[in-house]
């Protein structure tokens, strides 16, 4: 807040950079892997891709229209869908590629799947066959529930991930020895702070860490500085940048 020129309290006008590269870059460092990126279902761009599939020429048409179909259902449940249908890559290519790209889901349509009129949904934050799941019939009630379903289910399944490993790297120290070792071994110290900027600076030249944030939610009752020995009213979590 300031005050204007006639004497009234104010907002702060200020400009915004909205989404930047340290939002893009926590996000490919928690929820990315070794395959590449892994969206979660409400950001993702792209969340479903679809891959047909086809060996012999006269099953190309089949194939082909039945994707489009999948993809004209998803698009009218406004899911954000993308259809590759082109031919100069192989399924196999097109499922790492997509898999880099970090779309939740994907379909896959072959022969035998327009013959039986259902689809294969494979998920992108499981893995392997585990995350396979075959004959999921393309009629667009049915489909589209689904679909919506397992995006929900991913969301939830990317968020409690990264809370559980958040929370299991979170170390509660009582001292500045404790804060230390935690950190020494890669882990994110919490504990009571009501020390001084110099020693904040003294923690980040003996350490590597910095005072990352107060959490929202604080621990009831007075509590002792971990550095001073004086009283504090917050924990602190310190850890190292990267």
């Amino acid at each position: 807040m300031f005050t204007d020129e006639n004497g009234q309290r104010q907002h702060v006008w200020q400009t915004s950079w909205a989404i930047s590269t340290r939002f893009v870059g926590g996000i490919i460092m928690t929820h990315g892997d070794d395959a590449g990126l892994m969206l979660p279902s409400k950001i993702a761009p792209i969340q479903v891709i679809i891959i047909p599939i086809w060996r012999k020429a006269d099953e190309q048409a089949g194939v082909l229209n039945a994707a489009s179909s999948v993809a004209e259902v998803l698009k009218s449940a406004s899911i954000k869908v993308q259809l590759d249908d082109s031919d100069q890559r192989t399924p196999g290519w097109k499922f790492n590629f997509w898999e880099m790209k970090g779309v939740p889901l994907r379909i896959e349509i072959g022969p035998r799947d327009v013959s039986s009129g259902s689809v294969v949904i494979s998920r992108r934050d499981v893995p392997g066959k585990q995350g396979k799941v075959f004959g999921i019939s393309m009629e667009p009630s049915i489909l589209v529930a689904y679909v919506k379903d397992k995006l929900d289910e991913i969301q939830s399944s990317l968020l409690e991930r990264a809370k559980s490993f958040r929370d299991s790297n979170i170390v509660d120290v009582s001292s500045y020895g404790e804060l230390k070792e935690a950190i020494s071994l890669g882990k994110w110290a919490r504990g009571p702070w009501s020390a001084s900027d110099a020693e904040e600076l003294k923690v980040k030249e003996e350490t590597g860490a910095t005072l990352r944030c107060f959490p929202f939610e604080q621990p009831p009752g007075m509590k002792t500085c971990l550095m001073t020995g004086n009283p504090a009213e917050e924990v602190a979590i310190f850890a190292k940048s990267y």
